[in-house]
């Protein structure tokens, strides 16, 4: 090892060599803290000693030897007895005799000693090096005091290093030495920043490091060179290529074993008041270390100056975590183990964070069960779980189960560990629950508790189980199934009771169980009738029910009760409620809603710690990007779901994110992934559940992307016939009709996709939507090319409306197909047909009879084409529109002029459209 920052401290040596070699001794004690240097120091006089002709002798005291008396004299005897002097030193026998003997030396054996050392020093300069002299046992000190008090006429210099801290130890000596004129006393210490530097400037790439990753190194080190020595030597061989990069320290195997090495030839004190620091961790404060130890301040607070002194302790108490992990795997397994439990009852009277408390309640594996440690872990899991940490809040409800007086208690505790494992990842819940579940039964779990597990049975597709259950718990709570609604007609799940929302959770998923719900409510309305007693409402209602419920929820009070849906900073593991907000969302075409509340949520840290929940949220986000055409941003938002919770854990649910990653896949022409997707394993019972639906729909498009239309248009039929059967006939929620027609045209089968696609149109009315823009465009595909620029263009502005990114790109690319066509086949018309109704001249209102000024434009055409004698088919082609339209407007203008259909229309309306005239071109 080098010396840096010691010249000082050499060059003072080699001033007392210079006078021993003139005659003069001296006596010097160098003092620091272990692994500072001491020993490296007086090597470096050696070398100079042995250099110029003199002698050069060493001996060192070890803890072991302590007991051994005189043992280091024995050592110094043998050194110089290889010398070989004439008047050689004391015998073996002799020594050993004293050895056997108590009390003080034998004077005549210390004045032997002192005449072998003087002759000795009359053949050159002599030095005499005691390394360790703190470790020596008391008869050999007696030697030491006694010879180097008799040096000062002798070329002989003495060098005794001691490890700072053992001034007790070594009273006697400094008492006897220290006033001494030739006696010099150095203290050394750690090396500064500066010191490390030059240390480094030799490592690279830490030679090239900068100040402030110097400062990093000298703060791990504590400045003590061995500790610094060993840091070189693990990163230069253990470092990770990215701490390589940046110079910083890697503390290993060569760290652990140096740190240990200085702190067990410290003064056991020190020991101890470092595995207290150790244990406490980041609660450590020099009260909390006495009170562990039961051990005074002022002794405590001398331990800690030492070990910073020593470098041990860096900045406020370990320099890396490196260095506490090393002291607490030193610590004796029992002894660990009862300092934890010790620790725990220290931070709880402290008035420490439960967490805290808790982290050494699980580190110590007690098992003495105090009472107070149930009530600790709970509430730490509460904190856990309230910051997101779901792991710590598993870890302690595990440990509390453990920990349970009654059964009461237990059920609480293993159904608040249930729910926190299902928010981590749900197949691992599944383990609790029929424990739970016969907690349930027999009473032992109530209230939202008991809920949990009628959750998790929805979620694993268990209805039968969960509707049980759920009636078990309606039942105690006086609530029954058929007061799932308020008299306001809203669900009191969103006002007070939890269990309402569970049961319409249940009906969405479940809509089978609603047939042998039906039944027994037409039962219980019997009863109720001939009690005059107003009937309840049903117990389930249908999916579409719960859609459209949905759409009055997310108005109601200005979107507060939907809103609620949403998980926020209050909810710790919500029972999936954004897969319950983005249904009702999606219900009340407020999917840009959702999608501002989960980006706000994601941009939370807490929510990114939940899988499940964040796993949720970004199929939210998928959803909303794959209705924007943003088909990359789908892709990668499935991606992160399912990577987030693994697709057996996602239960009924799988049907969601899977199809959404489906859809991505094939719209993005990367088949071979969708085809991977497709091979993911799902429940069976996934198939009986509106989960079902968007599978189907994703299989159905991957199919026809495949061409193979016969087998898509299966799958979008049976989605079809599922929604209707389920009373979820809603295009919000799969569009599966217009698929069907995009399947029927790659048939050939333009009759009957022309069929779909109007009878599509009716159900959908005029409000703008996907489904309305994607329509028109169908239409567009099976209509005369004559009507099928202006159907593509209505279908253009309604799906720029609603922001559908993809269709819209579909539906411009047909337009321009349309216009090259148009172009194309011009010269073959001879007369401008389309130009006199296609684009009407404005009416002039005032010209017009005052029945008819009440009519819009729209209607005035309709109207006109009507009386000039036009079926509807040929009103809804001649104007663009679709048939249901065209019956809508004559409803409205039958009304306004009070007559009763299109016989009785009159005449007058018949010459205001060019149109009427106009030949019927197909």
């Amino acid at each position: 090892m080098k010396l840096h920052e010691r010249d000082g401290e050499l060059g003072l040596l080699r001033e007392l060599y210079d006078g021993c070699v003139a005659g003069k001794g001296s006596l010097v004690i160098v003092n620091g803290p272990v692994g500072c240097g001491k020993t490296t120091l007086v090597r470096a006089l050696s070398g100079q000693v042995t250099a110029r002709g003199g002698t050069f002798l060493s001996v060192t005291g070890a803890a072991s030897e302590r007991l051994d008396r005189l043992g280091l004299i024995d050592q110094l005897v043998t050194a110089m007895r290889a010398t070989g002097p004439a008047d050689g030193p004391p015998a073996a026998t002799e020594l050993a005799k004293a050895a056997e003997a108590s009390g003080r030396v034998p004077r005549a054996l210390m004045q032997r000693i002192h005449r072998s050392v003087a002759e000795l020093a009359g053949r050159g300069p002599l030095v005499l090096h005691a390394d360790d002299v703190h470790f020596a046992d008391e008869a050999s000190l007696q030697c030491l005091r006694y010879l180097v008090r008799r040096i000062d006429a002798l070329p002989v210099l003495v060098v005794l290093t001691e490890t700072a801290g053992h001034d007790r130890t070594l009273a006697p000596l400094h008492a006897e030495t220290l006033h001494l004129p030739y006696c010099r006393r150095l203290r050394i210490g750690p090396l500064g920043v500066d010191g490390v530097a030059e240390r480094l400037a030799g490592h690279p790439p830490a030679g090239d490091a900068a100040p402030e990753t110097v400062e990093l190194w000298a703060r791990t080190s504590g400045g003590n060179p061995l500790l610094l020595e060993a840091l070189i030597e693990d990163t230069a061989t253990c470092g990770t290529p990215e701490a390589l990069g940046r110079g910083a320290p890697m503390p290993h195997e060569a760290f652990r074993n140096a740190f240990l090495r200085c702190l067990h030839r410290g003064e056991p004190t020190l020991l101890a008041v470092a595995r207290a620091a150790a244990v406490l961790g980041e609660s450590v404060t020099p009260a909390l270390i006495g009170t562990l130890l039961g051990a005074d301040a002022t002794s405590v607070r001398w331990s800690i100056t030492e070990l910073r002194a020593a470098g041990l302790f860096s900045g406020a108490w370990f320099g890396h975590e490196r260095a506490r992990l090393t002291v607490l795997a030193d610590i004796p397994g029992p002894d660990l183990a009862a300092l934890r439990t010790r620790a725990a009852e220290v931070l709880r009277e402290s008035g420490a964070p439960a967490a805290v408390v808790a982290r050494q309640l699980l580190a110590a594996h007690d098992p003495a069960r105090a009472a107070w440690q149930l009530d600790i872990l709970r509430e730490a899991a509460r904190e856990a779980l309230a910051a997101g940490d779901l792991a710590a809040g598993v870890d302690h409800l595990r440990h509390a189960s453990g920990l349970c007086a009654d059964a009461d208690q237990e059920a609480e505790v293993i159904a608040a560990l249930a729910e926190a494992q299902w928010s981590m990842d749900p197949a691992k819940a599944s383990r609790y629950l029929p424990q739970l579940g016969r907690m349930v039964r027999a009473g032992q779990l109530t209230g939202s508790d008991a809920l949990v597990v009628v959750k998790q049975k929805v979620w694993r597709g268990e209805f039968a189980q969960a509707d049980d259950l759920l009636r078990i718990i309606e039942a105690r709570e006086g609530a029954g199934p058929e007061q799932a609604w308020d008299t306001s007609g809203y669900p009191p799940a969103l006002n007070r009771s939890d269990p309402a929302l569970v049961r319409l959770w249940l009906s969405f998923c479940c809509p089978g169980l609603r047939r042998g719900s039906r039944a027994a409510t037409r039962t219980s309305h019997a009863r109720t009738a001939g009690t005059g007693e107003p009937a309840g409402r049903p117990a389930t209602v249908s999916p579409r029910t719960f859609l459209t419920l949905a759409a009055d929820l997310v108005e109601f009070e200005k979107g507060r009760a939907a809103g609620r849906l949403l998980p926020g900073p209050g909810g710790v593991t919500p029972f999936a409620d954004p897969l319950v907000a983005l249904i009702f969302l999606i219900g009340a075409q407020r999917l840009d809603k959702a999608v501002l509340q989960t980006e706000r949520l994601l941009d939370e840290p807490r929510t990114r710690r939940i899988p499940l929940g964040h796993a949720l949220l970004e199929t939210i986000r998928a959803a909303a990007a794959l209705g924007r055409g943003d088909v990359a941003g789908a892709g990668e938002a499935t991606r992160t779901a399912l990577d987030l919770v693994r697709p057996e854990a996602w239960g009924i649910a799988i049907g969601l994110p899977l199809a959404l990653a489906i859809r991505a896949a094939t719209e993005a022409g990367d088949i071979e992934t969708a085809r991977a997707l497709l091979n993911v394993p799902v429940p069976m019972v996934m198939f009986g559940t509106p989960f079902a639906l968007p599978y189907l729909h994703a299989l159905g498009r991957f199919r026809l992307a495949l061409h193979r239309p016969r087998a898509a248009l299966r799958d979008f039929e049976s989605c079809g016939e599922l929604m209707a059967r389920w009373e979820l006939d809603s295009p919000e929620l799969v569009d599966w009709r217009n698929d069907a027609a995009a399947a029927l045209i790659a048939l050939g089968d333009r009759p009957h996709a022309r069929e779909r696609i109007e009878e599509h149109l009716t159900r959908l009315g005029t409000r703008p939507s996907r489904a309305r823009g994607t329509a028109l465009r169908h239409l567009a595909a099976v209509s005369t090319p004559r009507h099928r620029l202006r159907l593509l263009q209505e279908a253009e502005r309604v799906l720029d409306a609603c922001d559908d990114g993809l269709e819209l790109r579909r539906a411009r690319a047909d337009a321009q197909a349309a216009r090259h066509a148009a172009r194309a086949d011009a010269p073959e018309f001879v007369e401008p047909p389309a130009a006199l109704w296609d684009a009407p001249a404005p009416l002039d209102r005032e010209a017009l009879p005052a029945p008819l000024a009440e009519l819009t434009d729209a209607e005035l055409r309709v109207g006109a084409l009507a009386a000039a004698g036009r079926t509807n088919r040929d009103i809804a082609d001649r104007l663009s529109i679709t048939v249901s339209t065209v019956e809508q407007h004559l409803t409205k203008i039958y009304r306004k002029l009070k007559v009763r259909g299109r016989a009785d229309l009159p005449t007058a309306i018949t010459g205001l459209s060019e149109a009427s005239c106009s030949p019927n071109v197909r």
